[in-house]
């Protein structure tokens, strides 16, 4: 079992007194029974967040009865699970709720396309994911917000544009994209549209196209979303940089690929959208008022 749970573990050493116990965890479906891969494990005020890989599991050391934090736990299609971490003494399973999706009636594809936020990728120099200032990145996801041409239309595909930092180009990046529809109390992100996880790799390309055609994601309201949610794992693993207090100084953290792009044109209204560790979606106005909008087009049938 080779995750990323190692480094929580030495994290967690530092931060807690008792460390002769180590409590090991299987996250499951409820009804299956069966693991349940890339969970996104986040702890509130030790601000860390990982993702757990194909078996399900995540430890923590110390003695959980005296811990005073918040954990929770999501994964795409299941309710989110937030409880204190004390209480997790004496459990050894995380069992997570199956959310039911109705799927939309079947849509005939017009010929007639449209292209949302087009912008010339040779523009493209800001990236969000890498640090904030002197700050690691901390979001769970990054939404680029869209206005629907039709509602009914359906969502062909999408393009999104990160950072190579390798000189060489062949960069290993894996990322989940998520669909959701709007929130019409907040204006943010609301469900998802699409039930399947769809997961994203690359090596060396910097323009990333997903084809969603087969996927029949019908767009029902007025304006929806296209959101990356990185995979908090040890492949996806780097580091940056970070200058300290001093102006002197750095500190290696921890980040995950891909840095996505910043849009060189600037709309009218702040369009990018950020999920943080307690799961709540708020504007993410880091690039604002000089930029508004992410590097992600998308293309929906009329």
């Amino acid at each position: 079992m080779k995750t990323l749970f190692t480094f929580l573990l030495l994290v967690f050493i530092t931060r807690v007194h008792a460390q002769d116990k180590l409590n090991l965890f299987h996250i499951v479906d409820s009804e299956t029974k069966l693991p349940i891969s890339s969970v996104s494990v986040s702890i509130i005020r030790a601000r860390l967040a990982i993702n757990t890989e194909n078996d399900g599991v995540f430890s923590i050391p110390g003695n959980l009865s005296a811990m005073r934090d918040t954990i929770i736990f999501a994964a795409q299609n299941y309710r989110v699970y937030k409880f204190p971490i004390r209480e997790l003494e004496g459990r050894d399973s995380i069992q997570l709720v199956r959310i039911a999706f109705l799927a939309p009636p079947k849509q005939s594809v017009s010929k007639l396309d449209t292209l949302l936020n087009d912008f010339d990728s040779n523009d493209v120099e800001h990236y969000a994911g890498v640090s904030e200032r002197a700050t690691s990145f901390e979001w769970l996801q990054l939404a680029q917000r869209f206005d629907a041409p039709k509602i009914g239309g359906v969502l062909k595909n999408v393009s999104i544009y990160r950072l190579l930092f390798s000189y060489t180009g062949t960069e290993y990046t894996k990322f989940r994209v998520r669909i959701y529809g709007l929130d019409s109390l907040t204006r943010g992100p609301g469900r998802d549209l699409c039930s399947k996880v769809i997961e994203a790799k690359s090596n060396g390309r910097r323009r990333i196209k997903i084809d969603l055609t087969d996927l029949n994601i019908i767009i029902p309201d007025p304006e929806f979303f296209v959101a990356v949610e990185w995979v908090r794992d040890f492949h996806n693993m780097g580091y940056v940089r970070l200058n300290n207090a001093d102006g002197l100084t750095t500190n290696q953290v921890i980040n995950y690929r891909p840095a996505i792009g910043i849009s060189p044109v600037k709309t009218n209204n702040l369009n990018i959208w950020g999920m943080n560790f307690r799961r709540a979606w708020l504007p993410y106005s880091y690039f604002s008022p000089d930029f508004t909008d992410l590097a992600i087009k998308a293309e929906v049938s009329k």
